[in-house]
């Protein structure tokens, strides 16, 4: 895909993750609002329907990525098989997102199927009002500044994030975080997108977050490796999921040989 395509392409995704931020904020501030329950025992409220379907009209209504399928998490996908797909989290930390905790986002992806690359991701934080947007060979920005991953390579002085306890055990390894938490003395838990983004910035060397769905993860891939990160991923122990480490290269590097990941 060329470069023009492709920055068409990152401003609208850039576009539609915003699009819903306003509507996302009012109901976050609503202590009416009605929350149900998934199959798999997490949360989900009006507000993520109602952000998905805004931003598959605004996706699907722009003619640069007319024809490509769209696989969201609230409402799946109608698959046409083509070349590109778009991956959307209407709300990534629906938890966070419904106890009133600041630290949920919008994620918006493009994935090229052919090669099974990420092409572009953008994740928006609503109430901190940060975007974070790359595509492949553009760099990666957050509000339009550039952003990298830091120079961190120590296990025992860097700050390294995961994902919460429950996701360790539904994807079978909580010997992971055991070894994380004896070999890391500043392990914290920022999870969902908010942790990813800390990586894009620096402020966090790496983290690890399993059991993640493809809405979750292939935004951060390109997100990651355009700030000059590193990402490795595995299959997850959980059906359909991934376990996925990033952060600064050298620091993944010695993860990857602490944790045999």
């Amino acid at each position: 895909m060329e470069s023009t395509e492709l920055k068409r392409l990152l401003a609208l995704a850039v576009r539609a993750a915003q699009t819903p931020a306003g509507m996302l904020l009012d109901y976050f501030t609503d202590r009416a609002l009605c929350v149900e329950r998934k199959s798999d025992g997490s949360p989900v409220s009006i507000a993520d329907r109602e952000a998905e379907n805004t931003i598959r009209n605004v996706l699907l209504g722009d003619p640069v990525s007319a024809g490509f399928d769209v696989l969201g998490e609230e409402f799946g996908e109608k698959d046409s098989h083509t070349r590109y797909r778009w991956l959307i989290d209407p709300i990534d930390g629906t938890r966070s997102f419904v106890n009133r905790i600041p630290l949920f986002g919008t994620i918006v992806a493009l994935e090229d199927r052919e090669t099974g690359k990420a092409l572009l991701g953008v994740i928006h934080l609503p109430v901190l009002n940060r975007t974070y947007s790359a595509a492949r060979g553009l760099g990666c920005v957050c509000n339009g500044a550039a952003v990298s991953v830091s120079r961190d390579a120590e296990p025992e002085t860097s700050i390294i994030a995961t994902g919460d306890i429950a996701q360790f055990i539904s994807a079978g390894c909580e010997e992971t975080f055991r070894q994380l938490a004896g070999a890391c003395p500043y392990l914290r838990g920022y999870t969902d997108c908010f942790g990813h983004t800390l990586v894009l910035n620096g402020s966090v060397g790496a983290m690890i977050d399993p059991a993640l769905n493809p809405w979750d993860a292939v935004a951060t891939q390109v997100l990651v490796e355009e700030a000059g990160g590193t990402v490795v991923t595995r299959p997850s122990r959980a059906e359909h999921k991934r376990d996925v480490l990033f952060g600064a290269p050298e620091l993944v590097e010695r993860l990857v040989s602490l944790l045999r990941f």
